[in-house]
């Protein structure tokens, strides 16, 4: 592979993706744009890696047919549209085809955000050499025209991405699925999950953790023990981009608000127990804080860890659900959560309210409605069901 992006982590803490040659250099445009488009924004280092990623397809498929976009800009000359095409085609493609579990066609969204990212790159490369030339100038307005072309090409050829479907969007798990997923938690289940003792305790209380608080990935993998009173019985999910004393290269982030969340008493001990054990017997753990820590070498448990706890479960246990991950289990605590509101009889104003607080989101967000359309569904067909009993048309036949 010709390009290659790396993860540049500086003394403060900020994580810095950047396009480099195989060398490991990086790239002198791509640098520039990066620092004065992307960082210079206050972008996330989560968008400035998938913008980083779009420029290497770009640049990748270009180097294929030996295209040096800066070469053709001092010709005067810039991308064609037959070449268009051909990175249009790419930017469908898959990051990484080697992987048999991997599908080669990523989703439409996927593209058309890519072929964004492109599309602001190649602009900014194109208008960035015009201001060496002399305005209104032949070679200057020729130069432009052929810039504009093709950027308006690549945005024309973006698939359309219309809105999601209700019925094709991601839900929590039955009642069925919860359950042998709490087994596995529990260990009431007949298979053997994890053979050695940490595994087996980390990855329990992990489970609880996401099944009972509904917390994100990011934010299970950022809780410190000292985020935890013991004595409250409560968790503070804190907020800490670019902390300097992560070691992760990739830091686990809270994307929404910092919040305190309650800690049953039997989730507090388990959790305790997990401290004050397995966890405190893993060489390593002592140099830093975080709760989860992977086991062996003691290091807080990294996103791909956390990913792979969750493959080898469903390796280990077909009857496990085959889209169980962590943000499933968010959805699935979402439609408990709307359960019990409605036991309680809470009106649903209230309910928002309570929700948004509990995940971290704003009192004026509507992020809250996304996670109760499964549960309002199910609502709205009984009660339609119900309605066609009641109108049912007596002595109707068959």
């Amino acid at each position: 592979m010709p390009f290659q992006i790396r993860l540049l982590v500086m003394a403060s803490g900020e994580r810095l993706p950047l396009l480099c040659d195989a060398a490991g250099q990086p790239l002198d445009a791509p640098l520039l744009y990066t620092l004065t488009e992307l960082r210079a924004r206050g972008l996330s280092t989560a968008t400035i890696r998938h913008a980083a990623h779009a420029i290497k397809v770009l640049l990748q498929t270009l180097d294929q047919q030996n295209i040096v976009l800066e070469l053709r800009l001092m010709r005067g000359e810039f991308v064609q549209l037959h070449e268009i095409d051909l990175v249009v085609r790419e930017a469908a493609q898959a990051a990484d085809s080697r992987s048999a579990d991997l599908e080669r066609n990523i989703c439409s969204t996927s593209a058309a955000t890519r072929l964004h990212y492109m599309h602001a790159y190649l602009r900014w490369l194109g208008y960035r050499y015009l201001l060496r030339l002399e305005p209104q100038g032949t070679r200057y307005l020729e130069l432009r025209d052929r810039i504009d072309k093709a950027c308006k090409a690549l945005r024309a050829r973006a698939p359309s991405v219309g809105v999601r479907s209700d019925i094709d969007e991601r839900q929590g798990l039955d009642e069925a699925a919860l359950e042998r997923v709490v087994n596995a938690s529990t260990g009431s289940n007949e298979v053997r999950l994890w053979c050695r003792a940490h595994a087996e305790q980390r990855n329990r209380l992990i489970l609880r953790w996401l099944i009972e608080l509904g917390v994100r990935r990011g934010e299970l993998l950022g809780v410190r023990v000292s985020d935890i009173d013991f004595q409250q019985n409560q968790v503070l999910i804190a907020r800490r981009a670019d902390d300097p004393d992560d070691p992760r290269p990739t830091q686990p982030l809270t994307k929404t608000k910092a919040r305190i969340l309650p800690l049953s008493d039997d989730l507090a001990a388990a959790t305790h127990d997990y401290v004050m054990g397995e966890r405190l017997r893993q060489r390593g753990s002592g140099r830093h804080g975080f709760l989860f820590v992977s086991g062996g070498s003691g290091a807080p448990l990294s996103i791909a860890g956390l990913s792979r706890v969750f493959a080898e479960m469903r390796r280990s246990d077909p009857a496990l659900p085959a889209e169980l991950t962590p943000h499933v289990l968010r959805h699935t605590w979402n439609d408990s959560f709307s359960l019990q509101m409605e036991k309680l009889a809470v009106d649903p104003e209230t309910e928002k309210r309570m929700r948004s607080m509990l995940m971290g989101w704003s009192m004026t967000s509507d992020t809250a409605s996304t996670y109760t359309k499964r549960f309002v569904r199910k609502a709205a067909s009984q009660a339609m069901t119900a309605m066609q009993e009641v109108l049912k048309f007596k002595g109707s036949t068959r």
